[in-house]
């Protein structure tokens, strides 16, 4: 009889740790617009729980990366109306369509936080486009957006860039700058690791891309400030 017991407790044990991980569903939406002009093709995820309170922070989060996503939309179309015009003045062939290519990567999204990062490439009248990120990161616990010093102890900066140095990979030698924090472009985290993203250019030349690290957060201990 008290193994038919365990059994069950272990079984509720699951249900309810099953339950608190699943209070975040992350669904997938699609933004895309072509004309002659410019060709725009967005991936980004949406956010929602059955629970009011996590369902608050998923809107805030939602939110967040809509403004972002009419900011880069807005912007592409801003340069490109200034471009067309000096096209105009100079009696020039413009080089077009612009583009603007978003694709997102979810690093973690349970009942304590939120971490998304978002791979903005574009091209605005050249040969050769960038692509630059953005990260959004949230705690739902606090209700607030985090900073990535809200989520690293910048006092332990020398620490930290220990950590990241150790975890460069650059096979090829082609980065020629040393990775730290102070020049580190976006701070992800997930169960595990902590990401740390520069923007192509930041390490090395354009055709090296960019460089992303991942650093055990175990490796990491009191200078991370996440709980």
């Amino acid at each position: 009889m008290m193994r038919n017991c365990t059994f069950v407790v272990a079984l509720l044990a699951l249900f309810f740790t099953g339950c608190e991980e699943a209070t975040i569903k992350i669904g997938k939406d699609f933004l895309s617009h072509k004309t002659n002009e410019f060709d725009i093709t967005i991936a980004y995820p949406v956010f929602t729980s059955q629970k009011a309170e996590v369902e608050q922070g998923c809107k805030a989060v939602n939110g967040e990366i809509s403004r972002l996503i009419d900011s880069l939309q807005n912007d592409l179309k801003a340069q490109l109306n200034e471009y067309l015009q000096k096209a105009r003045e100079m009696k020039e062939e413009p080089m077009i369509p612009f583009e603007l290519d978003v694709k997102d990567s979810v690093f973690m999204a349970d009942r304590h936080y939120i971490s998304v990062r978002l791979a903005v490439y574009m091209l605005t009248g050249g040969a050769n486009g960038l692509t630059e990120y953005y990260a959004v990161n949230y705690s739902l616990k606090d209700k607030k957006f985090l900073s990535p010093e809200s989520i690293l102890n910048y006092d332990k900066s020398a620490e930290i860039d220990k950590q990241i140095q150790r975890n460069f990979k650059n096979p090829e030698n082609c980065f020629s700058e040393v990775p730290t924090l102070a020049n580190v472009t976006t701070v992800n985290f997930s169960g595990g690791d902590i990401c740390f993203t520069y923007n192509p250019l930041v390490l090395g030349a354009h055709y090296c891309g960019a460089a992303e690290i991942s650093v055990p957060r175990m490796l990491l201990k009191g200078d991370l400030l996440l709980k």
